[in-house]
């Protein structure tokens, strides 16, 4: 392939998406070349364009998630403004949305009206609870924290501790689900000629998220045995405390983890103590066996540690807040952390894109998150409009 070559170069998406999961979608197709056009409020755009934190009153959460964009921002509301959309709807491969239920048809947008006119369309939708359903029919509202609390991703800490939300937000895994299905209808509509109507939500997503214990808890009263892995992982605490941090342990790829861990730690094999020479013994003192292991851990400083660990055979990592992990030199080799310019904020940091593509230019591109309404005139242009009707369409509160 020749150099300049993007994969979805040629590809038009017209985004009407806003704050998280369609965004990190669109960006990610943005990225490898396609032409994302943001569909905006004028006025306001974006919600994330109003919630910072900002850089001289631009927000960073739009900044992080809106690069490679055109903002088109225009009054969805105004009969000749509707006109102009579906004129370009006509000329896009997929349309992106996260509205509420309802929303696009009541604007004459959904995807029977538009799949009429442009039948190659591939349209996108990514909700809170789904297509159809008690939530559905109710016109529930969708959120992130909703999502991961109704699918078990609250972690329960204790009994006098309420539970708190764990591991990432719904709305990253959504996007990425999201950005996978419109590539796979694009794959179908190259062997049929036809568009799709694509659809995901936060609630599946987060459900599916769960996938490595999914069968366990779906089939827990089947089990017949438990298996090494997970007897293992509930004898040794997964961190611990160092002398300046905190370390991860991994006990795994062992027949004997307590003693491959105690006795690289220099405490001998402490699984030969006949208070833990037993998985049973274990489990039932594995909270004397680790404070035993935390009050050694103690002693010798992370890094250390996961020197005299690691060349053990032991698979251990530091335990990083965000800000640290961005200095990370694996990360940093893997071209997360990239700087870009904002015409207003100048130099800032944002991330890369985690997926390498040989044989082609770098996925990631430096143009700047847009300004609301800031392709206006040339997407219109592109349209075959004249300067003279979009002044017209000024005038006429196309544009807001």
């Amino acid at each position: 392939m020749e150099r300049g070559y993007k994969i979805l170069e040629g590809i038009k998406v017209i985004d009407f998406s806003h704050v998280f999961q369609g965004p990190m979608c669109t960006q990610l197709l943005g990225d490898f070349g396609a032409d994302v056009i943001k569909v905006e409020r004028p006025g306001s755009g974006d919600w994330s364009r109003n919630w910072g934190p900002f850089i001289n009153d631009v927000s960073l959460p739009f900044l992080g998630l809106n690069r490679n964009k055109r903002s088109l921002a225009i009054n969805v509301k105004n009969k000749v403004a509707k006109e102009i959309l579906l004129k370009l709807v006509k000329t896009a491969d997929v349309l992106v949305h996260n509205f509420r239920p309802g929303i696009m048809d009541k604007l004459g947008l959904g995807y029977e009206n538009l799949q009429a006119l442009n039948p190659e369309l591939i349209y996108v939708y990514s909700s809170g609870w789904g297509d159809e359903g008690p939530y559905v029919d109710s016109a529930r509202g969708g959120h992130d924290l909703m999502a991961r609390a109704s699918t078990g991703l609250f972690e329960p800490i204790g009994p006098d501790k309420l539970p708190v939300p764990a591991g990432i937000s719904a709305d990253y895994p959504a996007g990425l689900i999201m950005g996978w299905g419109i590539l796979l209808a694009l794959l179908a509509r190259n062997n049929t000629g036809k568009g799709q109507y694509v659809s995901t939500d936060l609630l599946s997503v987060a459900f599916h998220a769960n996938t490595w214990k999914s069968a366990e808890w779906l089939n827990r009263d089947k089990i017949t045995r438990q298996g090494t892995l997970a007897i293992i992982e509930s004898v040794i605490q997964p961190s611990f405390k160092t002398k300046d941090g905190f370390i991860e342990i991994s006990p795994v790829f062992s027949d004997n983890a307590l003693r491959d861990l105690s006795v690289a730690m220099g405490l001998g094999d402490l699984s030969l103590d006949d208070r833990f020479d037993t998985i049973e013994k274990q489990l039932s003192n594995r909270t004397e066996l680790n404070a035993i292991l935390g009050e050694h851990f103690l002693e010798m400083t992370t890094e250390d540690w996961i020197s005299k660990l690691e060349t053990l055979g032991i698979l251990c990592a530091k335990i990083n807040s965000y800000v640290e992990a961005a200095d990370d030199p694996q990360l940093r080799a893997n071209k997360m952390v990239l700087e870009t310019e904002h015409p207003r904020t100048g130099s800032f940091k944002v991330l890369g894109t985690p997926l390498r593509i040989q044989n082609c230019d770098e996925s990631f591109r430096a143009n700047s998150p847009p300004e609301l309404g800031e392709h206006n005139n040339e997407i219109i242009r592109e349209l075959g409009y004249t300067d003279d009707e979009i002044q017209e369409f000024q005038r006429i509160g196309v544009f807001g």
